[in-house]
């Protein structure tokens, strides 16, 4: 007999395979996800990413380093230079419907280099407009300060708070994002919740998931390693 299930099957583990328990067998028809864990030998800029970098600098992704890294690099000698990536406008804040995003990464400079996360409307030229988009759900990390900020922006008015953590050189950082309708936003980072907004959320635009870095200086290469990326929302 047949047995018909809507949920995701998961993989229960036996003998030797019991570190695979609990992982996803099937998709979840009840939500829109995507995962990117850059585990192949280059960024799918075709399907899955738009690039949009400066001069110079660099999206791809890293040689040889366990679990697969996806390096966004700037020029070294260029101050206000960066690349980042986005994907398609898929994502939308609605009554009933749930979002989330999660990332870890971790940048080469923490206090010399402008970081961006999230959701936020599609941006063209320039990777820093990925911070003067006009409706954003992100984290952002400001030039010269390392404090990481919660910001949600609708139409170009921005709820800002300070997270009350900074990013630390060449260390994991882990972020993520939950809305729940359109009246919260959660923001935790490393696990803890961080932040709680209910204005300006952007509930009148599709989003997209996107990351951006940009030099502080105009000496030495500034980088941003990203581990994973993972967004979605229940249908």
């Amino acid at each position: 007999m047949t047995t018909s299930f809507r949920a995701p099957i998961t993989y229960a583990g036996t003998g030797a395979y019991k570190a695979f328990r609990g992982l996803t067998q099937t998709v979840n028809l009840d939500q829109t996800v995507i995962f990117d864990d850059f585990t192949g030998i280059a960024v799918d800029l075709t399907n899955d990413w738009t690039e949009v970098k400066d001069t110079s600098a660099s999206v791809a992704i890293a040689a040889d380093v366990v679990g697969g890294r996806l390096l966004m690099s700037s020029q070294a000698t260029t101050d206000d230079n960066g690349s980042s990536i986005q994907g398609n406008e898929i994502f939308a804040v609605e009554a009933g419907r749930t979002m989330w995003f999660q990332t870890k990464l971790q940048s080469s400079d923490a206090d010399d280099q402008e970081v961006c996360a999230g959701f936020t409307v599609n941006f063209a030229a320039n990777p820093e407009n990925m911070l003067t988009a006009a409706d954003r759900i992100v984290f952002q990390v400001a030039d010269g300060d390392g404090s990481i900020l919660c910001k949600t922006e609708k139409d170009g008015t921005e709820t800002s708070t300070d997270s009350g953590v900074d990013l630390a050189d060449a260390t994991d950082v882990e972020l993520a994002i939950i809305v729940e309708g359109t009246g919260i936003v959660e923001f935790y980072i490393n696990g803890k919740l961080r932040a709680t907004h209910t204005t300006n959320i952007p509930d009148d635009e599709n989003l997209t998931v996107g990351i951006m870095q940009l030099s502080g200086s105009n000496t030495g290469t500034k980088s941003v390693s990203v581990d994973y990326v993972l967004a979605g929302q229940t249908r």
